[in-house]
């Protein structure tokens, strides 16, 4: 290590330049990690709080698109901006309240036959245990109530329906968020530009915020068209099929294709289930759990590349480690939100010069707008 020596010292040694910054580099690398450690904290403490807020912003952004689609429409265009948000905003909430009446409905009736799913589970497993030769078979009801005495079933339920009420309180919430916001909305501009003084600042201020919403919006529209597009392709599946509540299934494999990677698979499997109870034959089962997975493919290989691209420009582990971040510290909404969020987090790290590495780091092409 080269040392240099103070005038009239002995043995005292100075760092090197090298040192200096290697030193301000770790220091900053810690007080970072501390403050995202602070900020994740915040983050869980506050759900109650900023989820509905950070929901209505996000909506802002759904309905300021679904806007300019209405503009788009010969005989609304007279409407002002202000008049086509609200009217998206009715257009959603309505679509939003027919699509939870309908799965509820869908839920109710499905519960009803369970009793004659049971059944044809009942024979499915007799005649399997027969070709492969075992002789003595469980009652049913003893498997009733082995599951019974491992399952909760009445907890489960009750936790369930509160998960509903608080995600109902969460959306109304919602609401009134984004009636607010919008009220504000077209004055926002001018307002920051007096809050931060500096023209310059201001409309460095306003770019970001431009980039976010053509980046959130972008991304929001191409997979909301792709989730229709996907719910409609595994209707006619399951249709074709015989499949029960077919609709019922397909809204549900669209919500959940929101999800990244996981949500795709699961929407499947909830149908590919109901197949096997309902016909009580593995080969039925099969040929759906095929022909809906190719659909998935499908749309997720072809369709969406070429819709949503790079729009977001996150990198595939960055998708997976934000899913598990936002998951652990919000639950289902964290999963949603996963990508929208930490599409903003990397567009403000890459307007800051000391935190730009990071964003190209989280980037999927490594090049950034």
């Amino acid at each position: 290590m080269n040392v240099s020596l103070e005038p009239g010292t002995k043995g005292t040694t100075r760092p090197t330049e090298s040192e200096d910054m290697l030193l301000f580099n770790v220091t900053k690398l810690a007080s970072g990690l501390i403050v995202a450690v602070v900020i994740g904290w915040l983050l869980v403490l506050g759900k109650s709080i900023l989820l509905p807020v950070l929901l209505g912003i996000i909506g802002i952004y759904i309905l300021d698109s679904t806007a300019s689609t209405i503009g788009r429409v010969p005989g609304l265009r007279h409407i002002p901006r202000r008049g086509r948000r609200l009217l998206a905003l009715l257009a959603i909430f309505l679509t939003l309240v027919l699509i939870g009446v309908f799965l509820e409905a869908n839920a109710q009736a499905v519960a009803q036959n369970i009793p004659r799913y049971q059944t044809n589970l009942k024979a499915l497993i007799d005649s399997t245990m027969a070709m492969l030769g075992v002789k003595k078979l469980p009652d049913w009801s003893t498997i009733e109530q082995t599951i019974a005495g491992k399952f909760d079933i009445l907890g489960f339920v009750q936790g369930t329906l509160s998960t509903v009420q608080g995600f109902g309180t969460v959306m109304l919430m919602t609401i009134l968020y984004i009636v607010f916001i919008l009220s504000d909305l077209d004055d926002m501009p001018e307002k920051v530009r007096k809050a931060l003084g500096d023209a310059e600042t201001a409309d460095r201020s306003l770019q970001i915020v431009a980039q976010i919403n053509q980046k959130i919006g972008s991304y929001l529209s191409a997979k909301t068209l792709i989730n229709v597009i996907l719910a409609v392709i595994s209707y006619v599946i399951m249709l074709l099929l015989g499949i029960e509540f077919a609709m019922f299934w397909a809204i549900l494999i669209g919500l959940l294709n929101y999800i990244p990677y996981l949500g795709s698979i699961v929407g499947v499997l909830f149908p590919v289930m109901l197949s096997l109870v309902q016909f009580g034959g593995i080969w039925h089962a099969g040929v759906a759990l095929i022909a809906l997975m190719a659909a998935q493919l499908f749309v997720g290989n072809f369709l969406e590349p070429r819709l949503v691209g790079n729009s977001v420009n996150l990198s595939g582990f960055m998708v997976l480690f934000s899913l598990t971040i936002w998951t652990a510290m919000w639950g289902l909404a964290g999963t949603i939100l996963a990508i929208p969020l930490t599409a903003v987090v990397m567009i403000i790290l890459s307007q800051i010069h000391s935190t730009r590495p990071l964003a190209i780091l989280m980037s999927e092409s490594g090049e950034l707008d």
